[in-house]
């Protein structure tokens, strides 16, 4: 037989053996493509995202937990205030708030001085040095209860005292303090490192202590806590997890303490928010727990969420943001509510900071200055750019807009 006969009919065999292990090869790859969009994208048909705006505030009381509602318009262009009020960057310091009384702002800076700024222009007007020997100046935490001012200490101490700086008692505890203090049912509530403490606002006298000794590393971001009526959640910067009856004054016992984290070395990305019924426990930024208060059991454990750059848990859902997509997931399910593709709208390193409801509109806020304003239909209305850099906090509250940034610089809306 002629050896080029044989050499045609041998590729040609080839041919259709490498063609066919071709074919093979992609229809399997596309079966684990469908199946991987089949895990990921199980969309919502029960349940719809939750745009409601919800406030959560004491009455008498501001603190960095306190959520107001605003109407600050972003789609017109609207003046800002720029006050340095921390007036150094902050670092691995926890942001400093900024609270509105008597037709003034006031904040503390970075040497532990009330700084008392003029509402319509910004600019400073007194600094009042604290009569009282701080060990640590750092401020951690700025508070206004009553029309006083509830001030916490890196050192560990906690002030209470007047507009002009006077004070009215002290507390000092010797012992780390990188958690903003929370006010809740009167009560002055305090994580230090592997402790809470409950101080009566009156006369700064403890009310309650308990240890959470653990050989867990203390975490620099601090410690979170939430309230749900006479429950307190809180996580330590010790990465322990708690429930407390404040009531009872009590640990407070429920099969959410069988929760059973990824890992309790390192709680800097994690989050923990109420919603309704439903606590939600954010572990590691992707992997999300979430515990139904009343039918005292999981609906989500361990429910891995992937390819997440930043989140935040917004209402029942918890947004991710990725390279590519925005996603918005279900909190009860883990079913995906909807998806907006930002590959165009954003830089990919961008990260998530906050949401909130202005005007009934959902506003996402991203680090570098970028607002994304989604309407009811879930489309997007506009993306605005405020041209803020590295900002690291926004909350709302006495009808204004804050945004934080790393070097300490806060812009009010």
């Amino acid at each position: 037989m002629n050896f080029s006969f044989i050499s045609k009919i041998s590729l040609i065999l080839t041919s259709i053996f490498i063609f066919s292990c071709q074919d093979t090869i992609l229809s399997l790859s596309d079966k684990d493509n469908l199946a991987y969009k089949k895990e990921i994208f199980k969309f919502e048909k029960n349940d719809n995202l939750d745009l409601n705006s919800y406030y959560y505030y004491e009455k008498n009381t501001i603190d960095i937990y306190t959520t107001h509602s605003s109407s600050a318009n972003f789609l017109n262009k609207i003046n800002n205030l720029k006050i340095n009020n921390y007036e150094n960057n902050y670092l691995e310091n926890t942001p400093i708030n900024i609270i509105y009384a008597e037709n003034n702002f006031f904040s503390f800076n970075k040497n532990g001085e009330l700084l008392k700024f003029k509402a319509d222009t910004g600019k400073l007007i007194t600094r009042y040095l604290i009569d009282y020997e701080i060990r640590d100046r750092t401020p951690v935490s700025f508070s206004l209860h009553n029309n006083d001012f509830i001030v916490g200490f890196k050192s560990g101490e906690v002030i209470r005292i007047n507009k002009l700086g006077k004070l009215i008692w002290s507390f000092d505890n010797k012992d780390l303090l990188i958690t903003p203090i929370k006010i809740y049912d009167n009560k002055i509530i305090i994580l230090y490192s592997e402790k809470i403490i409950i101080l009566s606002p009156l006369n700064g006298e403890i009310d309650f202590e308990k240890d959470f000794k653990a050989s867990n590393i203390i975490q620099s971001s601090g410690g979170k806590i939430i309230d749900y009526y006479n429950l307190l959640f809180f996580i330590l910067p010790n990465s322990e997890f708690k429930s407390l009856d404040i009531l009872l004054f009590d640990l407070h016992n429920s099969d959410l303490d069988k929760i059973e984290l990824n890992t309790t070395i390192n709680n800097l990305n994690d989050k923990i928010n109420i919603f309704n019924n439903y606590f939600i426990y954010l572990d590691n930024g992707n992997t999300v727990y979430t515990y139904d208060l009343i039918k005292n059991k999981f609906l989500l454990s361990n429910f891995i969420l992937n390819n997440s750059s930043s989140s935040v848990l917004f209402n029942n859902s918890i947004i991710i943001k990725n390279e590519k997509f925005l996603n918005f997931y279900n909190i009860i399910n883990g079913n995906l509510f909807f998806q907006l593709n930002i590959e165009d709208l954003l830089s990919q390193n961008s990260k998530l900071v906050n949401a909130l409801i202005i005007n009934k509109k959902l506003h996402l806020f991203m680090d570098n200055g970028k607002i994304i304003i989604i309407k009811k239909d879930f489309s997007i209305e506009e993306v605005i750019n405020v041209k803020i850099k590295d900002i690291i906090q926004v909350y709302s509250y006495q009808s204004k807009i804050f945004i934080n940034t790393e070097k300490g610089i806060t812009y009010i809306y």
